[in-house]
């Protein structure tokens, strides 16, 4: 079958990640309805925002209160998150997502990631677990018959991950998405943009 990579940097610890995660995957279908003999292999790339996140993570309030002072700010998000199928039902902690990223990129090279991904977050926003705890992200490897993913060679992947979507694309903020044409996406844009992305990627394989 034929494949596309989408390489994309995104952080558990991003709300607006998780957004993209839903509106990028309502694109995919899309795609896929129209192209069912073209596979997308969206590969995820570790970004950590803000790695001086307490390492077991923090209270939500908490550390919204400490760092912006108050959560005001994810009204809107929720606004158009719910849109899109992220709810924001049970958002209790803000993870630290080291060990996180260190599953992802396991489950990448099982052709998992998006899956992966997609469970991490409903953990983390919509069931109120905590992500940064080794505990929580074995369970949720367990499903994808993931299991050997907290070791240093992952750690050294995702630092790498970070190292090459910083210094090489000079990215600043998730989630970012490159397509085989180069072509950029920055942010949970729409639906259409996406979709229109992925349709110029085929291009690319002629």
């Amino acid at each position: 079958m034929t494949e596309i990579k989408i390489d994309i940097w995104s952080d558990i610890a991003c709300p607006w990640c998780y957004v993209g995660e839903k509106i990028f995957n309502q694109a995919l279908i899309k795609f896929k309805e129209k192209y069912p003999k073209i596979k997308v292999n969206p590969i995820f790339h570790a970004y950590m925002i803000d790695p001086g996140t307490a390492k077991e993570g923090e209270d939500y309030l908490s550390y919204n209160k400490r760092r912006w002072g108050s959560d005001n700010w994810t009204v809107q998000l929720k606004s158009i998150g719910k849109k899109y199928g992220a709810n924001f039902s049970n958002w209790k902690i803000w993870p630290n997502t080291l060990l996180g990223h260190k599953l992802i990129i396991e489950a990448n090279k099982k052709g998992k990631g998006n899956e992966v991904l997609e469970e991490i977050f409903k953990y983390c926003y919509e069931m109120g677990e905590n992500i940064s705890k080794e505990k929580t992200l074995n369970e949720i490897g367990n499903k994808f018959g993931i299991n050997d993913w907290n070791n240093d060679e992952n750690l050294k992947l995702v630092l790498l991950d970070e190292k090459k979507g910083k210094k090489q694309y000079g990215i600043s903020g998730v989630p970012f998405f490159i397509f085989p044409n180069d072509e950029v996406i920055e942010g949970a844009a729409k639906p259409e943009m996406f979709l229109q992305a992925l349709i110029q990627a085929v291009d690319t394989l002629e």
